[in-house]
């Protein structure tokens, strides 16, 4: 025989009753963690588009030039944590993203330079392609960029009539090959570069001779909260680190935060109110179970002990399948939807777990504290009457 106050009691003999309760739980933990997720997906897809920035750091010329001052340029390489200074030259392309086209470097370097940077992020080229030729219009694409723009070997790159923002060409760009690995990259030969595009800036761009040495270099050269503390003159040139890059994400993304706290907070009251009306349902229709058990004895704080019991069982186990569902529908959407439109979402985002933590605490302490109140009230001679 099982125990009047086991948690377990109700949920074997009422199973239909259990369950609306048990759903309200699981689908709005699956709402919050969801939608937590896709929000915080944003700031995960522009690291993942440029993480490039983990491996070296970008020098450019504040608008009044084109070119990095030779003060500037020597004040790089003098650093003795530099392992490599590199003179490139760019031009851009669109990548479509779910918030929209965004533009994205395509780096002309010398070839040795080249060779250098692919080797540092892991990329290598694929069987069937090559490396741009020298002077021409040719370029590679790392895989995510190629699968982005749904392009192929010999396909057209950039154009004349691209689209958007400031990317484009003055003549047809082609593909010649695709580089593998997990970093978003594009190359094309320097010479061309050089030729084409006489009105982008030219840049500097370094490399640490670890990579742990990058952010240490990048906050000497140019410190984010104060640019003129550094080495190099903020007047004359500006950093683009990865601090600076995680910097604008966050405070971009700060009102959309602002927004999600709001409505997890909305949405967690009123499934708790929700939930403590269920509670009260139930245990009117409970009441003579209550009734004959205070009758038999049983103090009313255990019987309270034992709806607390009840209720966290039942949020816990509710939580744990809602974080399921959650994990198991946004890994399958995460490459069959997302990925090809521009969105990088992590299904184990504990950000977004964060988020429904306080779902099963509010459900419980509301209510627990709904139904306490009427057991404290409860006449077990007047029930005992009745039947």
């Amino acid at each position: 025989m099982r125990s009047p106050l086991s948690a377990l009691t109700f949920f074997l003999r009422n199973p239909s009753k259990v369950l609306p309760m048990g759903g309200v739980i699981v689908l709005s933990v699956f709402l919050i963690c969801a939608i937590a997720t896709i929000a915080n997906s944003i700031g995960l897809t522009v690291r993942t588009i440029y993480r490039y920035t983990e491996f070296f750091t970008y020098v450019v010329p504040q608008r009044t030039t084109l070119v990095v001052a030779d003060d500037q340029r020597a004040r790089v390489k003098a650093d003795p944590r530099v392992d490599r200074a590199i003179e490139g030259s760019i031009f851009f392309i669109n990548i479509k993203t779910v918030i929209g086209r965004l533009p994205f470097v395509v780096l002309g370097v010398a070839e040795s330079d080249r060779d250098y940077l692919a080797g540092r992020m892991g990329s290598q080229l694929l069987p069937g392609g090559r490396w741009p030729a020298e002077g021409m219009p040719e370029c590679v694409l790392s895989e995510p960029i190629a699968e982005n723009k749904h392009l192929k070997v010999g396909d057209i790159v950039a154009s004349p009539t691209d689209e958007g923002g400031i990317a484009g060409a003055p003549m047809p760009v082609k593909l010649v090959g695709i580089l593998k690995g997990p970093v978003w990259v594009a190359f094309c030969d320097k010479s061309f570069c050089d030729s084409t595009f006489l009105a982008t800036p030219r840049c500097i761009l370094y490399t640490g001779k670890t990579p742990q040495d990058l952010d240490a270099i990048n906050r000497a050269m140019m410190p984010l909260k104060n640019k003129r503390a550094g080495k190099l003159d903020p007047s004359k040139v500006n950093v683009l680190s990865r601090e600076n890059l995680l910097a604008e994400v966050e405070d971009s993304l700060s009102t959309m935060y602002l927004i999600l706290e709001v409505v997890s907070f909305t949405v967690i009251f009123v499934i708790a109110l929700m939930s403590g009306m269920l509670s009260n349902i139930y245990f009117t229709q409970r009441v003579p179970e209550f009734g004959v058990l205070a009758a038999l004895g049983y103090g009313r704080w255990q019987l309270i002990r034992r709806i607390l019991a009840e209720t966290t069982l039942l949020t816990v186990i509710g939580w744990i399948l809602g974080a399921l569902m959650s994990f198991a529908l946004l890994t399958y959407l995460k490459d069959a939807v997302f990925r090809t439109r521009g969105l990088f979402i992590d299904p184990l985002d504990w950000f977004a777990m964060r988020h429904t933590i306080p779902i099963p605490i509010a459900i419980t302490l509301f209510s627990v504290a709904t139904v306490t109140v009427r057991l404290l009230r409860l006449d077990p001679v007047s029930i005992i009457e009745r039947r």
